[in-house]
């Protein structure tokens, strides 16, 4: 088991929502929104129900308890091992974006929900496209090994394109480390409960992101291991309508239910009482 880490005690989160960029227009039915009416909503469209992507920091206060958030080892940052440079330099983009006040493509902490302690990660499709680094997996597979050893219900929020292609078959390896955290975290009975966002790609969505005791995605959340065009280029058959999508997932037993952002917390809550 991983040892304990020091936590940052300065990284408090909770409350109410934090402003974040994004489009005005509904990227589903067009229609103009307030920042402030998608802030009361969740940042879901109240035309249509489109679900907007979100990053890490507006996930953490949604589910989290006000002022319960305490993040872990975010101080572990990723270094370009492989001296990447095609078509521009690895290292030059994670310190542009950690400039930008992103902090990898998962964050990971402790947190209490409806006063229940839980382990919380989630993924910043910001970073990366939310690839699965060295960085990531060793945050995801930490908390989980804490999560088993202290009977922890844990929580994980997916946005991910898959493994990143920048650390090669260091970041593929994480993939199967995790896994084993998730395994060992289902032999010691804790309850992990898994969210899918759009969108959830490669080898994440191939793997840890459909390992929960639950699956939950978000309406119209994009979910498969490769893109549609690549499949039918490989296969030369006329994919199904609505191929991929959360709906498509959950006729075919991919997931277990397809939740509204709004309700995802209430359910969260209830599911922790349940498992409890």
């Amino acid at each position: 088991m991983i040892a304990e880490m020091p936590r940052d005690e300065v990284a408090i989160q909770g409350g109410p929502l934090p402003e974040i960029l994004l489009p005005t227009n509904c990227p589903g039915c067009g229609i103009a929104l307030p920042v402030a009416e998608l802030r009361a909503h969740n940042y879901v469209c109240t035309d249509c129900g489109h679900h907007f992507r979100l990053g890490a920091d507006i996930w953490i206060p949604l589910i989290a308890d006000q002022g319960s958030w305490i993040e872990r080892w975010s101080d572990v940052r990723s270094h370009d091992l492989l001296n990447w440079t095609v078509p521009k330099s690895y290292q030059e983009t994670v310190e542009t974006l950690l400039e930008e006040g992103l902090n990898e493509a998962v964050r990971t902490g402790t947190c209490t929900l409806a006063k229940k302690p839980i382990w919380l990660a989630a993924f910043d499709f910001g970073f990366v496209g939310g690839t699965l680094s060295i960085v990531a997996g060793e945050r995801l597979a930490r908390g989980m090994e804490q999560a088993a050893s202290t009977g922890t219900p844990y929580v994980l929020v997916s946005a991910s394109g898959g493994a990143r292609m920048q650390e090669g078959v260091l970041a593929l390896m994480q993939l199967a480390k995790v896994n084993a955290a998730v395994g060992r975290m289902h032999d010691a009975g804790v309850p992990f409960f898994s969210v899918l966002t759009d969108p959830t790609f490669g080898g994440t969505a191939a793997s840890l992101a459909l390992l929960g005791d639950i699956n939950i995605a978000e309406p119209g959340a994009a979910i498969g291991f490769t893109g549609p065009r690549v499949i039918k280029q490989a296969t030369y058959a006329d994919l199904p309508p609505g191929f991929q999508s959360a709906e498509f997932q959950l006729a075919h037993g991919q997931v277990d239910m397809v939740v509204q952002r709004t309700e995802l917390r209430p359910l969260l809550a209830h599911l922790l009482e349940m498992y409890s």
